[in-house]
C-alpha cells in the first residue's frame, strides 16, 4: 500500500514528536468494524500524548484502518468478526498484527433428568 503525500507528512510529523509506534486496538463483527483506540508510544514503548499527536493519528484514521482491512488474512468485520492488536513501527513502516478470529460453535445436548415415570390412565 502506497502512502499520500498527507499520509507521508503526518508520519513525519508523529516521527518528529519521537513516536515510534502507532498502536492498534481494533474489533469487528455483525458486518462492522473499527479502530477501538490507538496509542503513541516512544522506543522504549512508553505512551506520548500531546494534542499534536491526538491531530495526526485522528487524520491517519482511514489510513489505519485501511492497513488493517488489508493485512489480516480473515474476515475480521463480518458475522462473528475478530478482534486484536497492530503496530505500526514508523521508522521503517514495518506492520504487525495479533489477532484473534471469533468462531461460533454450536451445542445441542438432550438428557433425562428424572429417569422414566410410570404414568396411569
Amino acid at each position: 500500500m502506497s502512502l499520500k503525500i498527507k499520509e507521508r507528512m503526518l508520519i513525519a510529523a508523529l516521527r518528529d514528536a519521537n513516536v515510534f509506534v502507532l498502536r492498534l486496538d481494533y474489533s469487528g463483527g455483525g458486518d462492522d468494524g473499527c479502530i477501538d483506540d490507538v496509542e503513541a508510544l516512544d522506543h522504549d514503548h512508553n505512551p506520548i500524548k500531546s494534542k499534536q499527536i491526538t491531530k495526526c493519528i485522528n487524520e491517519l484514521d482511514g489510513y489505519l484502518y485501511s492497513l488493517l482491512s488489508e493485512n489480516i488474512l480473515y474476515d475480521w468485520v463480518n458475522n462473528q468478526g475478530g478482534s486484536g492488536t497492530a503496530e505500526l513501527f514508523l521508522n521503517d513502516l514495518t506492520f504487525k498484527v495479533d489477532h484473534y478470529q471469533n468462531f461460533q460453535e454450536n451445542f445441542e445436548y438432550e438428557k433425562i433428568i428424572d429417569g422414566p415415570s410410570i404414568i396411569t390412565q
